[in-house]
Order: C-alpha cells, then structure tokens, then sequence
C-alpha cells in the first residue's frame, strides 16, 4: 500500500525523497554512483525499444517514469538538490538568451553563471513548485528540442530529444569521472550536468505524444504516479521489498532483502521473492522468448526427521541443504525456499542444464551424512535425500508462471520412483556430460 505521505502534486525534492523511501534500503544502500548511473544508462538505452522500434505507448509510458526515478535515484546518491540545480540553471528562462522564450539561434551564447543567479534572485517569486509546474515552465521556455521551433512535430521530434538525452547522458559520465581533489568544481559541474540532463527528460514528457497520441495533456507526475504510486511498482511496498532481477536475488541470497522475502531458517529468499521472480520473468516472455527452467526438490522423509528428532534438528538439516545447494549454484542461478522441506531453484537456461544441474545438486546433498550435535541426543547423524522434477518453458510451451505447477508434478513422478532421483530423467547426452568429471563439485 502506498505512504499516504506522497502524492501527485510533490515538489521535485519530495518526489526524489519518495524513491529514496522506496528503494534506497533494500536496493541502492549499496551502490556506488557510478552503479546508479550504469543502471541509468540502461534503463535509458532500453527506452529506445518503445519509443522507436515497436513505438508502444505503455512502454514508452513507463520508459519515461523509471528514467525520472533512476534520475532521482542518481541525485539523492550525488547529494543533489533537485530544485536548486534546476533553478540555478533554470529560472524561468533559457541559460543562453536569457529569454523566457528560447530564441537561440547558432552559434549560441555562452552561459553566464552570474547572470543567471541573479535572475534566480529576482524571479524567486516565480520558481515552480510541483513536478506538473516544473514541466509547463520548461515547455514555454523551449518549444523545440533545440531551443527552436525547427522540427516540427513528429517522431522527428522524439529522436532528437533522445539524442540529446544520449549527448547530456555522457557530460554527466564526464563529471562524474573527474578528481575532486584536482577539479575543484567538481560538485558545480556534477549539478550543472545534472540540471541539463533533467530538462531533456522534460522535454521528452512534453512531446511524448508523438509516440502515444493518447498522452496529449498527460504530464510527467502523471506517469510517474500511474507507475509507482508512493510505493515500488513490483511488490507494491515501501521500503521495496522484491527482489528485481539479479542484484536484488543476489541481496535475498544474502538476507539483505527485508525481512518479507528472506527465509531465517536457511537464507535463502523465500516464496514471496519466488513469486515476484517469476512475475517479472513473466513479463519479459510477453516480449521476448525467454528460456527460463525451475527445479522443484523436496526432501525425502523429513517429516520422520522431526517426529523422530525434534524441529531444531530438522532446521538444522534445512539449514545444511541450502548450504550445500548454494554451492553448486553461479551467477543467475537463484535458489528459494519454496516452505516446509522445499525448495526451488530458477535458472535461465535449457532443459539439459536444468537436469545437470538437478543432478548436481541431488548428489551434492546426499554426498555426506549431515551431523547435528543436539544438547538432549548429542551427535547425531542423518543420510539425507531429495526428490527432483524439472521443467522449462521451451519443453512445456507455457510460460514462467507455469513452471512450479509442472516441476512440482514432475518432483512427485520422482517420489513414487523411489526417491532420490530426477523427473524427467536425464538424457543420454546429458548423462554423458557428467561422465569422467571426478572434480564434480565446486
């Protein structure tokens, strides 16, 4: 649910504080700027996709709201306020001609810091206050990508605008590099840039309807707020608390996440990340082939663990499994326990690497007896198996979110085949792999 704290008529420091709320705990406590900035950077080159290639109002749409969010994301890491770069920059006329109109014409005027301050000065009556306001002072000031009315409306339009964004983009990378203790108006420079960069993601608000017809009149706070709302537009919290693509799994792995999506008992990210996962994975397959397979294990017998033992044995023993599964596991592959004595691993790979890998993992856990010392029983020593199904969204036609359901199908085929085994069963080619290699595990 969102903060009731946030709304749609913020100033642009509050909007910046509400992504801050949002994803600074759980997400960016840990980047560096030039990880934020690398994000930026993707994010943006992605946008080209909506805007051009397949010219889809809705991605274009949400294009626009995360590259103002990793925008804000990049001045809360650089200490920026928003509003005063703006306006240092910005008030209420073009830095060039010094007209509340742009009327710059080649080759332009250089930009003079010392008149524009005092412009600051004497309009602070009239600086803006809202995100909305912010856009309608920037959209009388240029009514042309270049200061000119010389493209006229169209697409034409939109392409020039990116290009600038790109152009802006790399002036920010530059300052971004600079040695502070050599240049020493490092931070002028890094707000500068930024209030530059700022003002083509304006520009690209007020001319988005030549790729959407439908956002005529729609401004930036709109977007912004139709995406995220006050909370993260994933899990719908604040503090976020989903695990968005691989450095977020990779925090869960850790149990950085928050609390709601990491398991105590064995730090793993739990099912709810599972869930979010395979959402996301979801909605990558609506645009894209994705080739993406799940491994469904359950433990075999752990019931009679508990009943024979006690449950901090059983935790123990849960707690070693993981252990040993993480062990076998590289980059973008994710482990989670699914509840009670299962668990599911999400890879993005074919079905053959999905079964190696299930097997890997299967002797991984029934390698070694786990031992447990116990204050009531002392040591005690436990030969634990597990149960494999596999399924990939190549082999099965269905998409990710369909994945559980059929491994899960598939780990009780394995059940009733005697435990400790893997449905479906792995091919002669991918047996033949594992053949000979006697340094098997990690």
């Amino acid at each position: 649910m969102a903060n009731q704290k946030y709304h749609k008529e913020m100033n642009l420091n509050e909007w910046a504080s509400m992504f801050k709320a949002i994803y600074f705990p759980t997400q960016n406590y840990s980047r560096s700027k030039l990880d934020i900035f690398t994000h930026l950077v993707k994010v943006f080159g992605g946008g080209s996709k909506y805007l051009f290639r397949t010219s889809d109002p809705d991605g274009s749409r949400d294009f626009l709201a995360k590259i103002f969010g990793w925008y804000c994301a990049l001045a809360t890491r650089l200490n920026i306020d928003i509003e005063a770069a703006f306006w240092e920059k910005y008030p209420r006329v073009c830095p060039r001609c010094i007209q509340s109109m742009c009327a710059c014409k080649p080759p332009l005027a250089p930009v003079v810091p010392s008149t524009l301050a005092l412009l600051a000065q004497q309009n602070s009556h009239l600086k803006p206050v809202t995100l909305r306001e912010w856009q309608a002072m920037f959209f009388n000031i240029y009514r042309g990508p270049s200061g000119a009315a010389n493209v006229p409306p169209s697409r034409d339009r939109i392409a020039q605008i990116f290009t600038r964004m790109a152009e802006e983009l790399g002036e920010v990378a530059e300052t971004l590099l600079l040695d502070d203790a050599i240049d020493k108006d490092v931070a002028l420079l890094v707000r500068n840039e930024m209030a530059d960069l700022g003002a083509w993601i304006f520009a690209l608000a007020n001319n988005l309807q030549y790729v959407d017809p439908a956002a005529s009149g729609i401004t930036l706070a709109d977007v912004c707020w139709n995406l995220y709302g006050g909370s993260c537009h994933r899990c719908q919290k604040i503090p976020c608390v989903c695990a968005p693509g691989n450095f977020g799994l990779e925090l869960a792995s850790l149990g950085a996440m928050g609390p709601s999506h990491w398991d105590e008992r064995t730090g793993l990210a739990n099912s709810d990340a599972l869930q979010v996962h395979i959402k996301s994975m979801d909605e990558q397959f609506k645009k894209d082939v994705v080739q993406l397979s799940v491994i469904m294990l359950d433990l075999d017998d752990f019931g009679a663990i508990n009943k024979k033992h006690n449950h901090f044995v059983g935790d123990a023993v849960l707690r070693t499994v993981a252990d040993r599964m993480r062990q076998q596991l590289v980059e973008k592959e994710f482990a989670f326990r699914r509840g009670g004595e299962e668990f599911v691993i999400v890879i993005s790979a074919g079905m053959e690497e999905a079964q190696i890998l299930a097997e890997k993992v299967r002797r991984a856990i029934a390698a070694d007896p786990i031992k447990v010392v116990t204050a009531t029983e002392g040591e005690i020593t436990l030969e634990v198996t597990a149960s494999f199904g596999v399924a990939n969204t190549l082999n099965s036609g269905c998409k990710p979110s369909s994945l559980e359901e059929i491994a899960d199908a598939k780990m009780a085929e394995a059940k009733k085949a005697g435990k400790n085994c893997i449905r479906p069963s792995l091919s002669t080619d991918a047996a033949q792999r594992l053949i000979g290699h006697e340094t098997f595990f990690k």
